[in-house]
């Protein structure tokens, strides 16, 4: 998307213009650990083996199979691994397929750093099944850990997701993504609706049917809500639902835009933009509906995101008097009654910060030359780097609830997609193929069970 200097792009335009799976552990404590920001580590070679099916399971629908296709995708996607491919080391995999034993020095002579064996049954009258996963340290010669999952067979892919998030959590100290979803705004009908992805790009959920615009998706921290904005009622209102698009109902409906909603760390207040004063100020609401005002400038004033500890809130605002929006940061109980610090200098259109999870950098987008791409702020050294610079204009950054993924929005040839890139990493994924394209992605946090 080419701009010029007199465009103003999504976001700050309109407010311009408006004023059961449950895991057992089963052993073993892990001591092998890498460093989340050590991008340029090498990835960890891992076998996931074929899934032993127990003898008195059967299995003619092939969901073992599906299953290691799943765990091994998943593997992938976390970029920490590098899954083998079988023809390296299925002889071994036969030598061991009848024992319970790992032949610590022939995998690690293969090339293999980790390995995982897995057997599964399959009950013949529910056709519920169980996996049970073993993680090994061909390196080190030691066993790692051991879970134990039983579910629906609607419950397979979930399975593999979290079981890929536990071995990720074993080599990183942080728990995967698998299990996680990206919500999006999609058009339809010229109207805009709410989807869900999960990272792996699968399992599409359509979650309003407002059949009007929908804007701003923000979880909730527990991952049970979404509030966004709608214009269902002719006027951009706040509006719940559930996590899958159930249970809707208004929760903010005063004269004006009600909008750019972000939920505090603790999950108790949800700060967001208001032009009730006839201008575009930041608020807070409370569950008891109170409202708190925490920007007074006759400037406008948006897109809030809480820092992680809830201390302080980081927005746009065009109150430099440059006529172009910049970032800032303020207290979040003080607002611009105490001290207010701007954060970007080096570009003349500054939106949508997103505060990532462990505090120490804020994503943004940023205009740089005729496009725009996604800037990351790193707030100990002060400094602001491109997360990408693939082609087309990229916006709206959204973390992965481990920090090590921003999802965002990248318009090419007047289409928008989702993309995802590790942060410090070389190539971007394709999250959406939708024909409608999508925008303004949210990102869940893990489940809590």
């Amino acid at each position: 998307m080419s701009i010029n200097n007199k465009a103003v792009p999504r976001a700050f335009a309109l407010l311009m213009s408006l004023a059961a799976v449950f895991p057992v552990p089963m052993a073993g404590q892990p001591e092998v650990q890498i460093e989340l920001k050590r991008e340029t580590r090498p990835e960890v070679a891992i076998a996931v083996q074929n899934f032993k099916l127990a003898e008195d399971s059967k299995d003619p629908a092939g969901t073992g199979e599906d299953g290691r296709n799943i765990l091994e995708n998943d593997l992938k996607l976390s970029e920490v691994f590098l899954p083998i491919n079988r023809v390296v080391f299925q002889e071994q995999e036969k030598k061991e397929r009848d024992s319970s034993g790992v032949d610590y020095a022939a995998w690690s002579a293969l090339g293999v750093q980790w390995v995982i064996k897995t057997e599964y049954g399959i009950n013949p009258a529910n056709k519920n099944f169980t996996c049970v996963f073993r993680l090994y340290d061909a390196v080190n010669r030691k066993f790692l850990i051991g879970k134990r999952y039983t579910g629906t067979q609607d419950f397979l892919r979930r399975t593999m997701h979290r079981f890929a998030d536990e071995v990720v959590a074993q080599l990183t100290g942080k728990r995967g993504v698998a299990e996680t979803r990206i919500a999006f705004l999609s058009k339809e009908d010229g109207n805009k609706e709410i989807y869900t992805v999960d990272f792996d790009g699968f399992g599409l959920q359509k979650l309003t049917r407002d059949r009007s615009v929908a804007l701003s998706p923000a979880w909730s921290p527990d991952g049970n809500y979404i509030v966004y904005t709608s214009y269902a009622e002719h006027n951009p209102d706040l509006v719940m639902i559930n996590g899958y698009g159930k249970g809707r109902r208004p929760i903010l409906k005063l004269p004006g835009l009600n909008a750019a909603p972000s939920w505090s760390p603790d999950g108790s207040k949800i700060a967001l933009a208001l032009s009730k004063d006839q201008n575009s100020e930041i608020y807070v609401l409370e569950k008891n509906l109170r409202l708190t005002r925490l920007t007074r400038h006759f400037n406008i004033d948006t897109s809030p995101s809480w820092s992680p500890d809830g201390k302080q809130i980081v927005f746009t605002s065009d109150r430099s008097g440059t006529g172009s929006p910049q970032i800032y940061i303020m207290d979040s109980q003080l607002g611009d009654q105490a001290k207010v610090e701007r954060i970007s200098f080096d570009s003349s259109y500054n939106d949508n910060p997103a505060w990532s999870p462990d505090g120490d950098k804020i994503a943004h987008t940023a205009r740089v030359g005729r496009k725009f791409r996604i800037k990351v702020y790193d707030i100990g050294t002060k400094k602001a780097d491109e997360l990408s610079s693939e082609p087309g204009s990229h916006e709206g950054p959204a973390w992965s609830p481990d920090g090590r993924f921003i999802a965002y929005g990248r318009t090419e040839n007047g289409k928008t997609d989702i993309f995802i890139k590790r942060v410090g990493g070389e190539k971007s994924r394709q999250l959406t193929f939708l024909t409608n394209g999508a925008s303004s992605p949210a990102w869940s946090p893990n489940p809590t069970q």
